[in-house]
């Protein structure tokens, strides 16, 4: 999940837009495009000849998973249950994988045509490598432990083999959601993969379908037209399944969750092929935007209609909007998200998003005698332990091997 970009740079370190613009809309989401190049304005086009990094989104990330980390933290320290201030914190920690969502979209489609700006190929092999070398280790790693653990305790009790395959099986064929949405206990230590099998799906799919949308159609508005034609039938789509089947359907689906993904996309499209942005629009509209999405977290329940009624939409484009501020160079909490702490737990977010749940029910379940400050410090230790110790010696290696460079063709 480290992904890059360029942002667009001017005199003063920020792109700005010349007085001549035109407007390009998507809901709340606008971009004013220059009609005419000014040395105060760059072309992107003409700029991403090469992908860079993103400073600050490490950051996004850190703050989505510890949402996630925080809400499920109780499984192992069952006392914070009786605190009034957990029970009102942790009401949105949901939407941290919304968080991870938009960046996927944005960050595939970002990559994807990125890599074919010059000759116009997509880059099919290096695309698909990059997902697999990113993601397969940390996700092998935590399906063989628990395998191991599994295999040693006896758990579960019933039919440990065939419930450990279940889990294997769905996880590496990126269906888990839906195993998960039928059966909800029979991946209860490892109920996290959900979101990666949602992510996996979209990546399958989602290169094809842009590869037509945007490289093939002879004008890429229509392809833009044709991705938020379907967001918006997406949007009544999940409404109706939470108004029919209730919110747990409208949480696990593929076919209600895919719209943080291509909203996402959305963004990484409009950032590489739109022409000149003015940053400062972004800028300013990044603070209403970080406002909206702390107060969805803090007041919005998984359970509760507003969420699945558009409130989850509204979400997605605020943090969508933090994404480009930070791509753009121009957010005002870009110092925070880049601080040290912060980015490193952004960098070892994948495996703490992995590990958690794992290790808050094994200690659920054998830590039955020991103390609440005991428990804490298993439960919050050895998941940052684990998961630090998976980045610097698996992950981050992996990426940096010459038999990845290889894979990829480089």
């Amino acid at each position: 999940m480290v992904d890059s970009t360029t942002p667009c740079e001017a005199s003063n370190g920020y792109s700005v837009a010349s007085s001549s613009s035109s407007c390009c809309s998507l809901g709340w989401v606008t971009f004013y495009i220059c009609n005419q190049s000014t040395s105060s304005c760059i072309s992107q086009r003409e700029a991403m000849t090469q992908l860079k990094r993103i400073d600050g989104l490490d950051g996004v990330r850190a703050f989505a998973v510890m949402l996630v980390f925080i809400s499920h933290v109780y499984i192992g320290i069952p006392i914070l249950l009786g605190q009034t201030w957990y029970r009102v914190f942790t009401r949105g920690g949901y939407l941290g994988v919304n968080g991870f969502f938009v960046m996927s979209g944005f960050l595939i489609t970002y990559r994807l045509l990125g890599t074919a700006h010059q000759d116009g190929r997509f880059r099919w092999r290096q695309f698909y490598a990059h997902r697999a070398v990113r993601l397969f280790p940390g996700m092998f790693l935590v399906l063989a432990a628990h395998f191991v653990y599994a295999m040693i305790f006896d758990y579960p009790p019933l039919g440990v083999v065939a419930d450990e395959w279940t889990m294997v099986r769905s996880t590496i064929f990126q269906y888990a959601n839906w195993t998960i949405y039928k059966h909800p206990l029979l991946l209860i230590d490892n109920v996290s993969l959900w979101s990666l099998s949602i992510e996996g799906q979209f990546y399958v799919l989602w290169p094809a379908v842009a590869y037509v949308i945007f490289q093939k159609t002879k004008k890429p508005i229509f392809g833009l037209l044709i991705l938020a034609t379907g967001i918006t039938l997406l949007i009544f789509h999940r409404a109706f399944v939470f108004n029919d089947l209730g919110w747990y359907a409208a949480y696990l689906r593929s076919d209600t969750r895919v719209e943080s993904l291509l909203l996402g996309a959305i963004g990484g499209f409009l950032w590489l092929k739109t022409d000149y942005i003015k940053a400062q629009f972004v800028r300013v509209m990044s603070i209403p935007a970080t406002i909206c999405v702390i107060l969805t977290v803090c007041y919005s329940s998984a359970d509760g209609s507003y969420i699945w009624r558009g409130g989850m939409t509204l979400f997605d484009a605020s943090v969508l909007v933090i994404v480009l501020a930070l791509a753009a160079g121009v957010y005002p909490g870009r110092k925070l998200l880049m601080a040290g702490p912060v980015d490193w737990v952004g960098r070892i977010s994948y495996g703490l998003y992995l590990w958690q749940i794992p290790i808050f029910r094994i200690i659920d379940r054998h830590g039955t005698t020991l103390s609440s400050g005991m428990r804490s410090v298993l439960a919050i230790g050895g998941c940052f332990g684990v998961s630090t110790l998976s980045w610097y010696a698996l992950e981050r290696p992996v990426m940096k091997s010459r038999w990845a460079k290889q894979l990829a063709g480089g």
